[in-house]
């Protein structure tokens, strides 16, 4: 009998996360029980987590029982957060795929709001933008923030406001193709995600998440912002090069046969 594929798969990339991933699967697992549209349809959860020294993976197995389906996918030795999304939404089984950051910086009953426009058919892929000016407290990181933004914007072709919140939902057939083509595999690959939609003219929608709330051990945090924004123009040189040489266009439809298992 052939096997029917969940309508959502949630990914969940976790490195180190022992402190907050239980609190995380206990409040998803509440939400997908309790949501009146969550409730009725088959939804997939899948934490990717590279090996750790820290008890992450424990903590989820803990919490198998609390869903119909949850998976812990282990990439390997760390390397970055791309390649953790990357391995986890290549291996997602769901109908409509969203990724989102352990931390719940993005409140969860985003997670409806985010399917009940997937159904709407309005646009293959959907992000969640933030006002930058609004969470950005300093002066230096607002200017940083939003020339790497109007920056991204130049040389991606992608119109966005925001190409960096961690809550993003792809059809089945925009994440093969988007996943498929990544290359970088720390904290650019957003912008490089984006880059290959637009190449291959998938719609892009964009909601406003007013409600977002910057959590303290970010990659943003301290002096770690300044090398994480100076890392991120390098890849928008590297991301401008690869569109201008057409490098993201696809050929065809990422046959099914060429995804990992």
């Amino acid at each position: 009998m052939k096997q029917v594929s969940p309508d959502l798969t949630i990914l969940i990339p976790a490195l180190r996360e022992e402190k907050r991933i239980g609190k995380t699967l206990d409040e998803l697992a509440s939400l997908l029980k309790k949501d009146p549209l969550l409730s009725k349809i088959e939804v997939e959860v899948i934490v990717s987590s590279p090996k750790s020294t820290d008890k992450t993976h424990e903590v989820v197995r803990s919490r198998t029982k609390k869903f119909k389906n949850l998976r812990l996918l282990m990439p390997g030795a760390p390397l970055g957060k791309g390649r953790d999304v990357q391995y986890g939404m290549l291996r997602s089984k769901g109908e409509a795929v969203l990724f989102m950051d352990a931390d719940l910086a993005t409140p969860l009953w985003h997670v409806s709001q985010f399917y009940k426009n997937y159904l709407k058919g309005d646009a293959e892929i959907i992000i969640a933008t933030r006002n930058l000016f609004k969470h950005h407290k300093s002066r230096l990181r607002r200017l940083l923030s939003n020339t790497g933004n109007a920056l991204f914007r130049i040389s991606s072709g992608v119109w966005v406001e925001d190409s960096q919140c961690g809550f993003k939902m792809f059809s089945k057939n925009s994440n093969k193709i988007c996943f498929s083509r990544l290359t970088i595999m720390k904290w650019g690959f957003d912008m490089e995600v984006l880059t290959i939609a637009r190449a291959n003219h998938l719609g892009i929608k964009t909601i406003r998440i007013n409600d977002w709330q910057p959590i303290p051990g970010g990659p943003f945090d301290g002096g770690k912002f300044l090398r994480t924004a100076f890392s991120s123009l390098a890849e928008l040189s590297y991301i401008f090069m690869n569109r201008i040489k057409r490098t993201y266009v696809a050929d065809k439809k990422v046959p099914k046969e060429d995804l990992p298992k």
